[in-house]
């Protein structure tokens, strides 16, 4: 058959049909993946890998050798900060940030450097925001004239030494507190800080000083502002209005357009429970400031402290892989091919090998081990496509969680939260405890003034061998009030010695793998500030260590009568069970005659474990069951859309289906002779307040085809696609809504030199605009 003579076949068949089964084209074998376990000279460079898409620099010291050789850039991690550059007031000392950055710059001379942080409400002098007592010759009660020169004169003496060498510097580090999306400057408020002697204005004035004294100078320093917890959708959004409002009020004041806040970092502090599509989202969100990059910085992922297992070191590697595939699909270098915002500039682990102790010490979150042999984790950041469709995660629950006591609160890395440590609830009367917030109505006890309380904690350390017995405002993972804040380390004592305050600073006596008893005994006597006494106490790790478990807490009421235990956790009564939560995040992938349908577990299993989980497709009613988070539904159609939802079933019963998944479309293998494979699929959405369906198309075939797309209000496009093209095309439909439907895809072409033809449906939610 002639080229003419085909296409004319084609394009016939094409019109005769012109409107729905996809199958996605089989994956090209993927190269093999090294072996891990060498040291870092038989790997490639990371920094290398990624030279084209974001520099990759390292946060904080690290072992030479594998430092010089993977990392191209180098930001300090304590050598800047406030503290170590002007203890005192006015006797400025750079000495150890300049040894910080000779040590590595002398092996690489093209090493960039960064900087780390100018203000922050933490490793800074107190008298720096003129807190009590008055020292320096300052009145010391938060003056705020007084608190905005010592801003104003540490800025330009630390930027001003070290500016014109910087790629960048973190101007203010973490100043959001309990974040409020619907009030940025309410969330700026801390215990401790700049807040309290400048209010919400200071990190405007922060980042004022410090482009005038870049901008004055003509250096091309990126100001960046550096916060955790940017994972978090509501956090993030507090960053994002803060960044927009500050920016826009001034718009017009730098030179070349540049904005006042250039970039955002996103401490990357995740574990094996973070949410990677929460990490995507929210660098979605920052690029539609539009002049604004985005640097991961300080990234990690912490694993359950105690023994690197297996499975805990395959699903570091899954997590680890996941993020750069995000990382690298909103690079701001030429190898990014997506149409995603280009905006990720750099991106900075916090270490190259494992610590044992101190900062991230016991939680195996770096890509290297303790001797320096690669994990998993490098691999996966290295090859992040071949790592993810060579592996999956290792389900590592198991164990029964320990039943709850009223007013304890008690979080675990193991078990998926990013912060060890635990709560004691003390009161739920606002007019007696206004720091006291709890949300369930259960407290632990309730104080009596004049009483005295003795508390005791056990702990194992698996890394963190530093703890902090403090005052902290409610019953959530955080939020320490002022009065700690102040003291946080004004009471050191060793394991074995009784705490007469709180906080308290247990930083001493204590080793790795070691437990401890440690015992607080405190009289409420109205000698404690306010907001100390009223706050709820919390155990964290000293030094923001997470590597350790809480094993028992008691408290007890002592008296010359005799001591009362009030509080024992964990307790021995285990709550009736009750039906799951419905399993979450649904999705699936179409493959031929079948889908894989995978899904988030409950977060609430009901107090029984989830033994089955059943999917159910639509139309048609096909099944298929697991006690996993996946599984394949065959006997499908190929060519029509489908979705899923799915049940999880534990002893107590069913729980409610899932969401819907958005549709798929199962379909046909490429070069089947009479057929056509083709991955096709379809988005509704409102725009302008008109519904727009858009259909995509890719042809998986290895031989052009003629494709024809169909609206079910006849709309019809048609497109020559060549061999792994795609085609999209987009229509607005009648009316102010679209139902949730199909739109149809036909495909024609030449299989094994016979005319096939075959038709699909691209399934789509449907968009109400009304």
């Amino acid at each position: 058959m002639t080229r003419p003579a085909l296409a004319t076949a084609l394009a016939g068949l094409l019109c005769l049909a012109a409107l729905g089964p996809a199958h996605p084209a089989a994956a090209a074998a993927e190269p093999a993946l090294p072996p891990s376990g060498q040291t870092f000279e038989h790997y490639p460079a990371m920094k290398d890998v990624y030279e084209d898409h974001f520099s990759f620099g390292i946060f904080g010291a690290g072992e030479v050798d594998g430092l010089v050789y993977n990392y191209a850039s180098y930001t300090p991690g304590n050598e800047m900060k406030p503290e170590s550059t002007q203890r005192d007031k006015g006797v400025f000392t750079f000495d150890p940030a300049e040894a910080a950055f000779a040590r590595y710059t002398t092996r690489n001379p093209d090493l960039a450097m960064y900087g780390h942080t100018l203000a922050w409400h933490s490793q800074t002098p107190t008298w720096m925001w003129d807190a009590p007592p008055a020292r320096f010759d300052q009145p010391g009660t938060f003056d705020s004239a007084v608190a905005l020169e010592n801003l104003n004169t540490h800025i330009e003496a630390v930027l001003g030494h070290f500016g014109e060498r910087l790629v960048a510097i973190d101007v203010v580090n973490e100043a959001v507190g309990t974040a409020n999306p619907a009030d940025w400057r309410g969330s700026l408020a801390k215990g401790e800080g700049w807040y309290q002697a400048l209010g919400a204005d200071w990190v405007e004035l922060a980042f004022l000083k410090a482009a005038e004294v870049v901008d004055a100078n003509g250096w091309d320093v990126k100001l960046v502002y550096n916060d955790f917890g940017l994972d978090s959708p509501a956090k993030a959004r507090v960053v994002y209005e803060m960044v927009k409002d500050i920016n826009a009020r001034h718009a017009d004041l730098r030179p070349g357009g540049k904005p006042l806040i250039e970039v955002i970092g996103m401490q990357g502090h995740y574990n094996l429970a973070t949410d990677v599509t929460a990490v995507e989202e929210n660098i979605r969100l920052f690029a539609t400031l539009g002049n604004v990059e985005v640097n991961v910085t300080e990234m990690d992922i912490a694993l359950p402290p105690g023994e690197l297992t297996p499975e805990n070191e395959n699903n570091q590697g899954m997590k680890y892989a996941e993020l750069f595939s995000v990382y690298r699909d909103y690079a701001a270098g030429p190898a990014n091919t997506t149409s995603n915002p280009h905006v990720v500039t750099a991106v900075k682990l916090a270490g190259v090998r494992d610590v044992a102790t101190g900062w991230k010490g016991g939680e195996f979150a770096m890509p290297y081990d303790y001797d320096g042999h690669a994990k998993l984790a490098l691999l996966g950041i290295l090859y992040p496509e071949q790592f993810l469709a060579t592996h999956e995660y290792i389900d590592t629950s198991g164990g029964e969680e320990r039943p709850p006591v009223p007013g304890v609160h008690v979080f675990d890395t193991s078990a998926g939260d990013s912060w060890s440590g635990a709560n004691i609830v003390l009161g739920d009367d606002a007019e007696a405890w206004p720091w006291s917030t709890t949300d369930d109505g259960e407290v632990a006890f309730r104080p009596e003034p004049g009483a005295t309380y003795r508390v005791t904690v056990n702990y194992t350390a698996k890394g963190t061998t530093a703890i902090r017995v403090r005052w902290v405002r409610d019953n959530t993972n955080g939020g320490y009030t002022s009065a700690d804040g102040a003291a946080v380390n004004a009471h050191p004592y060793a394991a074995g010695e009784v705490a007469t305050h709180i906080p308290a600073y247990f930083n001493s006596g204590m080793v790795n793998m070691g437990s401890y008893d440690l015992v607080t005994q405190i009289t409420l006597d109205g000698d404690q500030p306010a907001d100390g006494l009223i706050g709820n106490i919390g155990i964290r790790g000293g030094g923001g260590g997470n590597a350790f478990s809480v094993n028992t807490i008691k408290v007890e009421k002592v008296s010359d009568a005799g001591d009362e235990v009030l509080v024992t956790w964990p307790a021995a009564v285990v709550p009736p069970a009750s039906a799951p939560a419905a399993p979450t995040a649904v999705s699936a992938v179409a493959g031929h005659g079948s889908a894989t349908v995978s899904w988030t577990p409950p977060a609430d299993d009901g107090g029984s474990p989830v033994t089955v989980s059943t999917v159910t497709a639509a139309p048609g009613g096909a099944t298929c069951t697991t006690d996993g988070a996946s599984c394949q539904v065959t006997g499908l159609t190929n060519g029509r859309a489908y979705t899923f939802t799915v049940v999880a079933t534990n002893a107590a019963g069913d729980s409610e289906p899932s969401a819907v998944s958005v549709p798929v479309t199962p379909s046909v293998l490429p070069g089947t002779p009479r057929e056509v494979s083709l991955t096709v699929s379809a988005t509704a959405e409102c725009v302008a307040g008109r519904p727009r369906v858009t259909v995509h198309v890719r042809n998986d075939e290895r031989v052009p085809v003629l494709v024809a797309a169909a609206t079910p209000w006849w709309s019809v496009s048609g497109r020559l696609l060549m061999p792994g093209a795609s085609f999209e095309r987009t229509w607005t439909a009648p009316g102010a809504s679209v139902a949730a439907g199909n739109l149809r895809v036909t495909g024609a072409t030449v299989v094994s030199w016979q005319p096939a033809l075959t038709s699909y449906q691209a399934g789509h939610a449907g968009a109400s605009c009304g």
